[in-house]
């Protein structure tokens, strides 16, 4: 009897010895989990004091070249293409008639609306010379001039349809992509072909909020790309965008001459160089001073209270660079203590011990 006993017990106690074993691990794990007080330590940083320097009224920015021009020549009625007269790298006029689809019924419509035109064109100049000898009435000549009126807007209708059949060029330039091949069915406002002019180029660049201050309409532009090493090119700003991006940058556009002797295409890296004539100061800080990178920028600055050194986080808006340097626009004035190394370590108002300061 005593042994039916034995085997409920040891296992009751071996439950019982895996319990208390597993509550100690979960106090350890809960005990390492907790986080630990550290705003009592102070983390050593090196630090910079801000300063404003003079920068110069030159300045370059990177960029991409595009074409002056550039169309979709697309045809404005649908039907199957008859044909296309140009392949590829084709150079086409403004204006020129580069395909059409087909016309062979729209042709005889034009011819048979052309022919009644012609007679009541004869009937309308009958009907007024009898209406003036009195041998016609007034109304008699009004409905045969309605009529003739009414088919040279046939007349002018079947036309356009014509002109719409047919692809034509909006601008001058060479032919970059053929989207359609000849026999294939097309639809209204289909880009058949794709024409670019590189004979005049423009240059897409931002610039910082205070540069584009700086930049005018007219100004002229040096343009370099290492396609063509130690060869410049002459621009001109033609617009400065009234409107900044989120980064307070400003598009500015640069018309570009393209040399025949160094031929630029378009997507070609250039870069653009100004000469703006004004010097003026501005604020910059080392890049590794910034906490996570130029996106959604920020530093630590350093300030003193009854507590000791602390730290407090600053949002920038930041401008162009300046070598290993950047300029900050808003958020910093001159004579402040930034962190610029130790700041990984750093959140609002911790305390911190500078070891090296510049």
């Amino acid at each position: 009897m005593k042994r039916n006993w034995i085997l409920p017990l040891v296992l009751i106690m071996l439950a019982l010895s895996i319990g208390l074993k597993l509550a100690a691990n979960k106090k350890k794990l809960d005990s390492a989990k907790q986080s630990i007080d550290r705003s009592a330590f102070a983390i050593p940083v090196n630090t910079i004091t801000t300063t404003q320097a003079a920068v110069e009224g030159t300045f370059s920015v990177p960029g991409t070249l595009e074409p002056h021009d550039h169309a979709k020549v697309m045809v404005q009625s649908q039907g199957k293409l008859a044909s296309l007269t140009v392949d590829l790298g084709s150079r086409v006029t403004k204006g020129q008639v580069l395909g059409n689809l087909e016309l062979a019924q729209k042709q005889l419509e034009l011819a048979s609306a052309e022919l009644q035109l012609e007679k009541l064109r004869k009937d309308d100049q009958r009907y007024r010379e009898l209406v003036a000898g009195k041998a016609a009435t007034e109304s008699n000549y009004d409905d045969v001039h309605f009529n003739f009126e009414n088919q040279k807007v046939k007349v002018d209708q079947i036309r356009q349809q014509i002109r719409d059949a047919q692809v034509i060029s909006p601008v001058a330039g060479t032919v970059v992509a053929k989207n359609v091949e000849v026999g294939e069915y097309v639809t209204a406002n289909t880009a058949v072909v794709e024409v670019v002019d590189v004979s005049r180029l423009k240059a897409k660049v931002y610039v910082s909020e205070s540069d584009a201050y700086r930049v005018k309409e007219g100004d002229a532009v040096t343009i370099t790309s290492d396609v063509f090493p130690g060869e410049t090119f002459q621009g001109k700003v033609t617009f400065v965008s009234p409107r900044g991006d989120a980064s307070h940058n400003y598009l500015v556009e640069v018309a570009v001459q393209n040399e025949k002797s160094h031929p630029l295409k378009s997507g070609t890296f250039i870069n653009a160089r100004f000469d703006t004539g004004v010097v003026g100061d501005m604020l910059t800080i080392p890049k590794n001073a910034l906490g996570e990178g130029k996106k959604d920028a920020y530093v630590y600055v350093v300030r003193g209270d009854t507590n000791g050194t602390r730290v407090t986080r600053r949002s920038l808006t930041l401008g162009r660079e300046v070598g290993e340097r950047v300029e900050v626009v808003k958020g910093l004035v001159p004579d402040e203590i930034v962190v610029v190394s130790g700041q990984l370590n750093l959140a609002e108002g911790s305390l911190v011990k500078v070891i090296g300061s510049k």
